[in-house]
């Protein structure tokens, strides 16, 4: 039965439907609107634990209205950005990079991440408060997504909040079960459950970078493994 929370979704219990795709601005309007004042103090600890300033092209998958990369941009001088997320959102991003004077550094891009592949030319991927709204089917999707999408030097960053926060285990489970209640989808998942299906996918060597508030986020990095060692790595 629906939520008050997934009610702010309107594509969730739609994965990768065509329903999902011909939403409408306005329909995406209110979640895209709950995520994004939800962002900023995610955005600050993802780039404080990793250098983007390293990489040359960031696309951010599942970037809502792209206010990560709005931080990114202000924090990061010179990174090319990317967003990639349901056409009726990339279209709020691109009038938000458009609004902000960055539109010659950022792109938005509209499509499907279990349908469409994803754009190329980025040396990096972000999937920040992604992988945990899926069940492993389809989180594995997008990982694979992901990673058709990387060069092999490429490299993944993963945030989200995770299970087993060490110290934080019984707060971290009250809260992913009304969160996982609540949306009626998803899994919280602890690194070493995320680093399994990010082998499955076609990545190795996955490194937990530490946060100012792990309850709140965690970062995993990853790189894609050369296609003939994921080959025999991963399982179908």
């Amino acid at each position: 039965s629906p939520t008050r929370l997934s009610d702010y979704w309107a594509y969730a219990g739609d994965e990768g439907s065509e329903r999902a795709r011909s939403l409408r601005a306005e329909q995406v309007a209110d979640y895209s609107a709950l995520m994004s004042a939800s962002q900023p103090l995610v955005a600050d600890q993802i780039i404080d634990a990793y250098p983007l300033g390293r990489h040359r092209c960031l696309l951010d998958v599942g970037g809502g209205e792209g206010t990560f990369l709005s931080h990114v941009a202000r924090r990061v001088p010179g990174l090319q950005l990317k967003l990639f997320d349901l056409p009726a959102v990339a279209e709020r991003g691109r009038l938000r990079f458009e609004a902000q004077g960055i539109a010659h550094r950022a792109s938005a891009h509209g499509g499907s991440f279990f349908d469409d592949p994803l754009p190329v030319g980025a040396d990096i991927v972000s999937l920040v408060r992604v992988i945990y709204d899926h069940d492993d089917e389809h989180a594995l999707k997008i990982l694979r997504a992901v990673r058709a999408a990387l060069p092999d030097g490429g490299t993944l960053i993963l945030a989200e909040p995770m299970a087993g926060t060490p110290g934080a285990e019984a707060m971290g489970d009250a809260y992913f079960g009304f969160y996982l209640l609540a949306m009626g989808k998803g899994e919280a998942r602890t690194p070493a459950q995320l680093s399994a299906l990010l082998s499955l996918a076609g990545f190795g060597s996955v490194r937990v970078l530490p946060t100012h508030l792990p309850l709140q986020t965690r970062v995993i990095v990853a790189r894609p493994l050369a296609v003939n060692t994921a080959s025999h790595e991963a399982q179908p």
